[in-house]
C-alpha cells in the first residue's frame, strides 16, 4: 500500500522573525547543558526549539523539514543502552548538544542570507524615514509588502499636499507642486537658473508623479508580492522622497 502523502505546511515565520527566536534558544542551551541528561527541563527546551524550527522551515508533505529532523536526531540521548554508567549518558548528552548548537548557528546564518535588509537595526544599516517607518515599518517586517508600499505612497502624497498648501490629488497635484513651466513651483529644489537645475527639478517631479502611479496600482489591485527586497526598495524610494521634501524650498501657491 502506498504511503499516504500529507499536505505540506508552509513556514509561518519570516526569516527576520525566526532569527531572534533561534538565537534565544542557543542562549538557553548554555543552561540546558548544565543539567543532568534526564532533567525534564531539557524536554521542554527541545519541544520549544522544534516548534520554532517547524514554524521557520515548514513541514514538507507534513514531515519535519530536513533541518528540523537533523536537530531532533542529535539529542545525544539516543545513543545509550541499559546499564551504561550515568557519566556516559551525560557525556553523550553533552556531545549531542554541541552538535545542536552548531546546527542552530548554521540555521541562523542561512536565515540571515534571506532576511530583508530592513530587519537589521545596527546604526550602519539603512533606516527608513521616520514617517515611512511609522506608517509602513511594521507592515513590512510582518511580510505585508503591498500594504506597506501603499501606506508609504499615500503618506508621501499627503505630505506634498500639506507642504505645498495645495488641495489637488494625483498628477494635477504634482504638476502644480513641482512644475516650473509658466509658474513658480510650490516646492523647489534649486534656483532653477541653469538647464542642469531645471533637469533636476523636472526629474524629481517625475519621481513624485511615479509615486502617484504606484499608489493607484496598489490601491486598485489586491495582488500581493512576497519579495522582501522589492518591498524594501519601495519603502527606500518613499524614504528618499520624504527626505527630499525636508530640504526643499517652499513658495506660496
Amino acid at each position: 500500500m502506498a504511503k499516504a502523502v500529507h499536505p505540506s505546511i508552509p513556514p509561518r515565520l519570516q526569516p527576520h522573525q525566526a532569527i531572534p527566536l533561534i538565537k534565544r534558544q542557543i542562549e538557553r542551551l548554555d543552561e540546558i547543558m548544565k543539567l543532568r541528561w534526564n532533567d525534564p527541563q531539557i524536554d521542554a527546551w527541545e519541544s520549544t526549539t522544534e516548534n520554532i524550527l517547524n514554524e521557520t522551515f515548514g513541514m514538507p508533505a507534513g514531515e519535519r523539514h530536513r533541518n528540523t529532523q537533523e536537530f531532533a536526531i542529535n539529542s545525544g540521548r539516543g545513543y545509550s543502552y541499559g546499564g551504561m554508567p550515568d557519566e556516559e549518558y551525560q557525556a553523550n548528552f553533552l556531545s549531542g548538544q554541541r552538535v545542536r548548537r552548531a546546527l542552530l548557528e548554521a540555521f541562523v546564518e542561512q536565515l540571515q542570507d534571506l532576511a530583508p535588509p530592513s530587519s537589521a537595526t545596527a546604526p550602519h544599516q539603512y533606516r527608513f524615514h521616520s514617517e515611512i517607518e511609522r506608517v509602513s515599518g511594521q507592515l513590512y517586517r510582518d511580510g505585508h509588502y503591498r500594504e506597506a508600499a501603499l501606506n508609504a505612497y499615500i503618506r508621501i502624497i499627503d505630505e506634498v499636499r500639506r507642504r505645498s498648501g495645495l488641495t489637488e490629488d494625483g498628477d494635477p497635484l504634482m504638476n502644480r507642486a513641482f512644475g516650473f513651466q509658466g509658474q513658480t513651483p510650490a516646492i523647489q529644489f534649486n534656483n532653477l537658473t541653469t538647464e542642469a537645475e531645471k533637469d533636476e527639478q523636472r526629474g524629481i517631479m517625475f519621481l513624485f508623479k511615479g509615486i502617484v502611479g504606484l499608489r493607484n496600482a496598489k490601491a486598485h489591485s489586491i495582488a500581493l508580492f512576497d519579495d522582501p527586497y522589492r518591498g524594501h526598495n519601495y519603502l527606500a524610494l518613499a524614504s528618499l522622497l520624504m527626505r527630499l521634501l525636508e530640504i526643499a524650498r517652499y513658495n506660496q501657491p
